[in-house]
């Protein structure tokens, strides 16, 4: 990574959009300068040391920051733009991964800072994951606040994520550093709202500077469809403007991948923004990914989310999670989720999605298995189930065709005691701990070892079979088994063992098993995976 030497003193040139102002103000500790008015944006300069602070305001309203600033922190409750260092150059994963498992993690949850997480890069590499998610890392409000869904600015570093004065370096850092392991790194970014919220919450930065056109509008209330206080306006040329100018300042960063928070949002335009983010992407050469839903559309499937887009496959949740808890009627939409969902995806393929149990949002792996809820389609099973069911989860989950993601600590059965949405809690319950791991290693080594396999024997053609040689997809069926390549998974969510047949030519091997097994006798509520032995 390129880094560039700072001078003492910045010059800072800001250009907004501030269509029904009548004067707009640069300010700093020391000065203030008047803004010109030249081709419908507002321009100036002003001189600040390196690290000071500074703000707009407008008609000599309250300070507000840049939304297009490099840098931001607070100052008594309120943000501030910072003149930082130049914004860091990185390069992107020689080889991008095509069929990747993601794991989602929280830079704070996960390792405190980014160098924490670098800290724990060795141990993600073993574990043999192809790409790391990172839950926001743009500036919000710690405040009232700790997933990060409430971005204050776009295209800026989450200070307290860095443990020095550089934090867009420190990321760069990272990046640069889960490279060196193999590993492509992945930002959630959130383009569908800001962190300003309903408008009764304090005016920071674009609400002050074109309320009327960078929002939608409900007759006089802000559209809410984010659920957050309100929602961007993505037929807005300055919003598209600050879209890409953030996009392509992380991609100069080295990031290799986003996901797109409740994406559907972006496509209100009829779809004119997400195609033009297709485009940049193929240009620049990023994996993109689409949260296809938000409280008042649901566009999985949809044509809108044409190549490279991918999309988080909730469907593929719903199903799996019901089907291992045992429920009736599903053998026959899981048969499609491990797949490749292509009764949602069409042509474009299992490419097209993201397939995934758990993530962020929801009940953790180990809490699907204690907690009894219909709307998480969990179940609260005898406690010495739960580790079987939790390695059937991952065992469907990554020998599914298609990308996979889970999320962090998943792998040695973290808790957040039954907590689905844990978004403003900095705390115990929403860190990792680190000492389950120990405690749960076997399961541990057990998903390490399916990745292994996934790695070893990519998931291409599925061929579905079930106890006998053809699948059985009745209502009443608790079972499924499947082919892809050299392995054989057969599935038993019933509560009864189960004797399945092997229905692939060659001589096969047990590989691994949720619970001991003899022959191909498959015990209640467990899994099994054969390989093909060679020769």
């Amino acid at each position: 990574m390129d880094r560039l030497i700072a001078p003492r003193t910045v010059t800072q040139t800001v250009s907004v959009h501030a269509p029904r102002a009548s004067s707009v103000q640069l300010c700093s500790p020391a000065a203030q300068v008047e803004l010109a008015a030249v081709e419908g944006r507002w321009r100036g300069s002003i001189e600040i040391p390196r690290g000071g602070t500074y703000w707009l305001t407008v008609d000599g309203g309250e300070p507000l920051v840049d939304p297009d600033c490099e840098r931001m922190t607070w100052q008594g409750g309120r943000p501030r733009c910072v003149a930082g260092d130049p914004w860091p150059v990185g390069s992107r994963l020689a080889v991008q991964p095509t069929d990747p498992v993601i794991y989602e993690l929280h830079v704070k949850g996960f390792g405190g800072s980014f160098r924490g997480v670098a800290e724990r890069l060795d141990y993600l590499a073993e574990l043999g994951v192809d790409v790391i998610e990172l839950m926001p890392v743009t500036p919000f409000d710690t405040s009232n606040n700790y997933w990060g869904y409430m971005p204050v600015v776009w295209g800026a570093v989450h200070e307290p994520y860095a443990g020095g004065g550089d934090p867009a370096g420190e990321l760069a850092d990272l990046i640069a550093a889960a490279h060196e392991h193999g590993i492509a790194v992945w930002l959630d970014v959130v383009f569908n709202h800001t962190g300003e919220g309903s408008s009764d919450k304090p005016t920071w930065s674009l609400r002050g500077l074109d309320d009327a056109g960078a929002y939608l509008w409900d007759g006089q209330r802000y559209n809410d469809d984010t659920g957050c206080g309100n929602t961007i306006n993505p037929a807005n040329a300055e919003v598209r403007r600050l879209v890409f100018s953030a996009l392509d300042r992380f991609a100069r960063l080295g990031v290799d991948g986003f996901r797109f928070d409740l994406a559907s949002i972006l496509a209100r335009d009829g779809g004119e923004l997400v195609g033009e983010i297709a485009r940049w992407a193929r240009q620049v050469g990023v994996a993109i990914v689409a949260e296809a839903w938000d409280m008042g559309r649901y566009l999985v499937g949809d044509p809108v989310w044409v190549a490279p887009w991918r999309q988080w496959n909730d469907r593929y949740r719903d199903d799996v999670r019901s089907l291992l808890r045992g429920e009736h009627g599903q053998a026959a939409f899981v048969a499609s989720r491990i797949s490749g969902s292509v009764d949602l995806f069409g042509h474009r393929g299992p490419d097209a999605s993201v397939n995934f149990i758990t993530a962020h949002d929801g009940l953790t792996m180990h809490d699907l298995t204690t907690v009894d809820h219909d709307g998480y389609n969990a179940w609260n099973a005898p406690a010495q189930l739960r580790p079987q069911l939790m390695k059937n989860y991952f065992t469907v989950l990554l020998l599914s065709r298609g990308p996979a993601l889970f999320v962090m600590g998943d792998e040695f059965a973290r808790t957040q005691h039954g907590h689905p949405n844990p978004y403003d809690i900095d705390g115990p319950l929403s860190w990792v701990d680190w000492a389950r791991l120990d405690e749960w290693r076997e399961l541990h080594d057990y998903v390490a070892a399916l990745l292994r396999l996934r790695h070893d024997h990519p998931v291409t053609t599925v061929r579905l079979y079930g106890v006998n040689e053809h699948p059985d997809l009745a209502w009443h069926s608790q079972s499924l088994a499947w082919s892809t390549g050299d392995l054989y998974v057969m599935l038993n969510a019933w509560t009864q063992p189960l004797e399945f047949g092997l229905f692939e030519p060659g001589q096969w091997e047990l590989a691994m098993s949720s619970v001991p097994m003899t022959g191909a006798t498959v015990p209640a509520r467990s899994s099994a995976v054969w390989t093909r032995v060679a020769g």
